[in-house]
């Protein structure tokens, strides 16, 4: 996510698939946002992105950012996206 009028980074989800022979398992390892923009409630608005894209996508989800663990222990509707 990019501030169109600064062209600053606003923030980020970093999900790597874990195995390239897996394409649709990926690992949550990071959820950013700049500390300029901190408090707006966007990092839960980039999971909520997140989440979406991975549903279109087909994703199987394993989590290593403490943040998206909370999100997910947060929201039991994106549950089904977890890598067994």
């Amino acid at each position: 996510m990019t501030d169109e009028i600064t062209d600053t980074l606003v923030g980020e989800v970093v999900f790597p698939t874990i195995d390239k022979t897996v394409p649709d398992r990926v690992v949550v390892e990071r959820v950013f946002v700049n500390p300029d923009y901190r408090g707006q409630g966007l990092a839960g608005k980039l999971m909520e992105q997140f989440c979406n894209y991975a549903t279109e996508h087909h994703y199987q989800v394993k989590l290593m950012c403490p943040f998206a663990v909370k999100y997910f222990d947060r929201h039991p509707e994106v549950h089904h996206l977890l890598a067994k």
